[in-house]
């Protein structure tokens, strides 16, 4: 009997008996092969009660009627099981797991293991569907983005890049929770680098900008330590004074001295802190240019005596007991000295708290001794 070359389709022959035999037989063989699918590969015992069109991929160590049929597709017709073997490039879809597998020619393999390449795809969904806006969408717990090795042809390097049209495009990554947006970062609106915050997926503030031309980044609100919220200021630092210092400025440098704090006022400087190896001096603006209506400071011993120094101790620190000022009093007689109203309270009914500048009360001291140097000296002359 002259079988086909793929199917092992069995031929009639000329004057052949029985054709119908040979007819029926092809006939179970197509209906075996034909939309293949096995309820599972690797099997290796015949069920006990099969029914007819139940097919399997039978395993490396079958047994009862499988035995001595390793690597072959049984087919129940439902009187007997009947054997084929597969040849490379059959495709069969495996019941128990839900894949499509090929014949190589030695092992049955996902079809899905043999896909190396998938271009110009119209939208790729991983767990969940994809849509028109979101052509790639993934749902999952985790991703991981691998460098490929050297010993694998690669340079060992990583770059994940996101390039964006043109300059008042964007090109971001956005943070949500409950679909809400929380955070985002990247090039949003121009070239600059920002990372922009939103307590509710509506209203954001910008946190951080790095300037792409000049490096330069800008912060409009830092906090440092335990800090979670300025109170009024753009720099809050908490800090443990028993472990640690607030904040350290630190000149590395060789030069005489250098500035390590600047202060500005719209846009002009009025003050320094600057450090040096004989110690740190703290500038406050006095250039001559700046100034108009210079007189001599007069009456400087009748505003000294309307001072009134005195010992004290602050409530917060009971055993300790300082010279200084009352503020309100100072300003009666130096007000540029002072900050702040006396008994002011902001409007939860705390206290707003007066502070004394006591640089502020050198020119009026040193004018004091000048007139007393006077006096001193008048006196020297009539003795």
């Amino acid at each position: 009997m002259v079988d086909t070359a793929n199917l092992a389709l069995p031929l009639l022959a000329a004057a052949q008996s029985q054709k119908h035999v040979t007819h029926n037989e092809a006939l179970f063989r197509l209906d075996a092969l034909t939309q293949m699918a096995v309820l599972a590969l690797g099997q290796n015992a015949p069920p006990t009660a099969p029914a007819a069109g139940d097919r399997y991929g039978i395993g490396t160590a079958p047994t009862g009627s499988f035995a001595g049929q390793a690597g072959l597709l049984a087919s129940f017709d439902g009187q007997s099981w009947r054997f084929l073997t597969p040849k490379a490039g059959w495709i069969v879809f495996n019941g128990a797991d839900g894949f499509v597998y090929a014949f190589d020619g030695t092992k049955w393999r996902k079809l899905t293991d043999a896909i190396a390449q998938l271009q110009n795809l119209t939208g790729l969904g991983i767990g969940t569907a994809s849509d028109g806006y979101n052509t790639l969408a993934a749902k999952l717990n985790s991703a991981l983005f691998a460098a490929r090795g050297t010993g694998e042809g690669g340079s060992g390097d990583l770059r994940f890049t996101l390039n964006k049209q043109a300059s008042g495009n964007t090109a971001s990554q956005l943070y949500q929770s409950n679909w809400s947006g929380r955070a985002e970062t990247g090039l949003s609106g121009d070239d600059n680098w920002h990372l922009k915050v939103s307590p509710d997926g509506s209203v954001w503030r910008e946190a951080l900008v790095a300037n792409a031309a000049s490096g330069a980044v800008r912060m409009d609100l830092l906090l440092s330590g335990r800090a979670a919220q300025a109170n009024g200021g753009a720099f809050e630092s908490d800090f443990d004074g028993s472990t640690a210092t607030g904040i350290v400025l630190s000149d590395v440098s060789a030069v005489a001295s250098a500035n390590a704090l600047v202060f500005r006022k719209g846009g002009a400087t009025i003050g320094s802190i600057k450090l040096a190896a004989t110690g740190t001096s703290f500038l406050t603006l006095s250039d001559y240019r700046l100034k108009q209506d210079r007189v001599p400071l007069g009456d400087a011993l009748a505003r000294i005596a309307g001072l009134k120094p005195c010992r004290f101790a602050f409530k917060a620190q009971p055993d300790c007991v300082v010279d200084g000022f009352i503020a309100h009093e100072v300003a009666e007689v130096v007000p540029e000295a002072v900050s702040g109203e006396k008994d002011a309270v902001d409007d939860a009914g705390e206290l707003v708290p007066q502070s004394v500048d006591v640089g502020r009360l050198v020119p009026l001291l040193v004018a004091a001794v000048q007139a007393l140097l006077v006096k001193v000296e008048a006196l020297e002359a009539r003795t």
